[in-house]
């Protein structure tokens, strides 16, 4: 995008690019899309290639090491995403990249998980289906859940048997990193990954 400050007038802040000109992009739509780009560049365009070293690539491999050396012991992990969450109305049997959480769980079903072990947060719409999801992250049914930093952040207690979590794209408050961290009092062998 070459330079992207030029489109601003100088000393004029986000607030006040005018993003309907032509001449001037707003800085929050350039910084999005900045986001969106740093995690697939198949967000913006989903014609363009699945390029192996994308965050997405990266953290499916991650995930699906971990599992394999914690499936005996139905160890679970944690993969926050902000962006690109699944639309409603998908039914996960779409061809072709739809969103960055449809792109993961077919990643881990192909690299041998079931997909019951593959929860998106998103699927539990009241507060009883959290409940009941989060005792089967707990027992170890389901090995990886998926949610963005507002559905999965703070309340979900889910930590018993978590060995990994991984950060797809870092949250916009500090208070939101490091859910795992209170895990360290229960196990010390534990991973914290920060694909952003």
């Amino acid at each position: 995008m070459g330079n992207c400050h030029a489109r601003c007038e100088p000393g004029e802040s986000g607030e006040n690019c005018k993003a309907s000109s032509d001449r001037y992009l707003s800085v929050l739509k350039i910084t999005s899309d900045g986001r969106r780009l740093g995690l697939d560049q198949r967000i913006i365009n989903p014609l363009l290639p699945d390029e192996p070293g994308t965050k997405v690539n990266l953290c499916v491999a991650n995930v699906l090491k971990h599992w394999r050396e914690g499936d005996s012991e139905k160890l679970t992990q944690l993969v926050f995403c902000d962006v690109s969450t699944p639309s409603a109305g998908t039914s996960g049997e779409e061809t072709g990249f739809i969103n960055v959480y449809d792109d993961i769980r077919r990643k881990l079903i192909a690299g041998g998980m079931k997909p019951e072990q593959v929860v998106f947060i998103h699927e539990a719409k009241t507060d009883i289906q959290k409940k009941e999801l989060f005792a089967k992250v707990r027992s170890g049914q389901v090995h990886v859940l998926i949610g963005s930093t507002q559905k999965t952040g703070a309340g979900t207690n889910v930590q018993d048997r978590l060995v990994a979590l991984h950060d797809l794209d870092a949250p916009w408050r500090p208070r939101d990193v490091g859910r795992i961290l209170r895990t360290f009092k229960i196990k010390k062998n534990v991973e914290v990954t920060d694909n952003g």
